[in-house]
């Protein structure tokens, strides 16, 4: 097991399909270089063989006469041959008698090859001259030997391939290093330790791959922390009406309290105000998680402000309040949950109604302010934030409004949510605000671009 995990690692696969491949490539260079060498070898013997020939028979043709091979020159020509390095057959005219023939056993030649080359005197033809030549010998010539590999360079050639397998190892340990880097870091990661992010080296692909494992961990960290925060917080505002209402039965259990209507009914509003405080934990963890349960659809969001804005005009009229609708005559579409969206501008405006005086004046308007991001604002002239409550007030459980009681208010979870909401479809939301003199959100989604018919 051992063994089979170790040649398993990256860089002795790496190394291993290096080697196979140069091995292949060498095979196939080897093959194709032979196979070139061969028929350079076949060209050439027969260039030689005919060369040879020719230059026998214009030896021959002075000297020869017809139907007679002198003894003379039968030893004439036996050194010819020695010479030459050829295989001769001499015929008569008749190209049937053979006068001298110095041929091998033809059936033993693996490829053979023959020249014939007639020799004239005069016009008159005297005799026949034919050579042969095997094609598929390589060594039947003295002549071609200089194609045969020596001993210096068969060194050479082992040389190099070992050249090329140390190549092929350190090539294989290069690239697989970012590999067993990130490898020995992710470890380290799923041990625990989450401090620290992988570091982004080696191929496109692989940086490619380390920056999203890096945008895992932060996500995964951004989940603990929420987790954590969460357990604090809900712990933290769990307290309050667990004591009270603890508090509350022992007294009535105790006998120091009457068990009358009045106080079954403060029990009664302390079990409501933690359900109140598990449904808007319940709407808060929905929130952070939204960006994997949207329902995403193609509208113009002036629409959907709209009919916002005539959902809660009848709250701002009960109190008096001057509400104005505001929206560009332009196209606003955006890719949105319109669910969420209803929710988030839903909370907007209920607070701005809520914290804006009788008398007061609110604006909700569509705009666009920036280059491919469509603008919704709530704009009042209420009770206004302080300057240290602004930069907290949509962290969770936070409010900004320490008097009033959560029996008749939320818990501070509303923005929290708006926010959650928003980030999940890749916008964001501010708030600009001064004590005394009102308040404005701004909520920035990306325009998008409509699908083509």
């Amino acid at each position: 097991m051992g063994l089979k995990h170790r040649f398993g690692q990256t860089h002795y696969v790496l190394f291993i399909t290096f080697i196979v491949t140069v091995m292949l490539f060498l095979t196939v260079a080897y093959l194709l270089f032979k196979f070139t060498i061969d028929r350079s070898l076949e060209d050439y013997k027969m260039i030689y063989a005919k060369d040879q020939t020719q230059k026998i028979a214009f030896s021959l043709r002075t000297q020869l006469e017809p139907d007679r091979l002198p003894g003379e020159m039968a030893d004439w020509l036996e050194q010819a041959v020695n010479v030459y390095s050829m295989n001769v057959r001499y015929y008569a005219p008749n190209h049937e008698t053979v006068l001298y023939d110095s041929w091998p056993d033809v059936q033993e030649l693996e490829r053979p090859f023959t020249v014939s080359s007639p020799i004239y005197i005069d016009g008159q033809l005297i005799g026949i001259l034919e050579s042969i030549v095997d094609l598929g010998d390589d060594y039947n010539l003295p002549t071609m030997s200089f194609f045969s590999f020596s001993t210096l360079e068969g060194g050479v050639a082992i040389l190099l391939l070992c050249l090329a397998i140390a190549i092929c190892y350190i090539l294989a340990m290069r690239l697989s290093k970012p590999l067993r880097l990130s490898s020995l870091q992710a470890n380290h990661i799923a041990a625990g330790h989450r401090e620290t992010l992988i570091s982004e080296t080696g191929t496109a692909e692989l940086k490619q791959l380390i920056a999203s494992t890096n945008r895992l961990v932060g996500d995964l960290n951004s989940q603990e922390h929420w987790r954590e925060q969460s357990m604090q917080d809900l712990t933290h505002e769990l307290r309050t009406p667990l004591t009270s209402m603890l508090s509350r039965m022992e007294a009535l259990i105790d006998g120091l309290y009457p068990a009358n209507e009045e106080n079954l009914n403060r029990v009664y509003a302390e079990i409501y105000r933690l359900c109140r405080l598990v449904d808007d934990v319940e709407k808060l963890s929905e929130a952070e998680g939204a960006k994997f349960q949207l329902d995403t659809e193609f509208i113009d969001i002036r629409n959907l402000v709209k009919d916002v804005f005539e959902n809660l005009i009848f709250l701002a009229k009960a109190k008096d309040i001057t509400f104005n609708l505001h929206t560009v005559f332009i196209p606003c579409p955006v890719k949105v949950d319109s669910d969420r969206c209803v929710q988030i501008i839903t909370n907007i405006i209920s607070n701005a109604i809520k914290y804006t005086p009788v008398g007061g004046t609110i604006d909700v308007g569509v705009t666009i302010e920036h280059k491919d991001m469509i603008t919704i604002y709530c704009s009042d002239n209420g009770i206004g934030i302080s300057e240290q409550d602004l930069p907290l007030i949509f962290n969770r459980f936070y409010r900004a409004d320490k008097a009033r009681s959560r029996d008749t208010g939320g818990i501070g979870v509303g923005l929290s949510i708006a926010k959650a909401l928003i980030e999940a479809h890749g916008g964001t939301i501010q708030a600009e605000s001064e004590l005394g003199h009102g308040s404005m959100f701004q909520i920035d989604i990306p325009e998008a671009r409509l699908p083509q018919n």
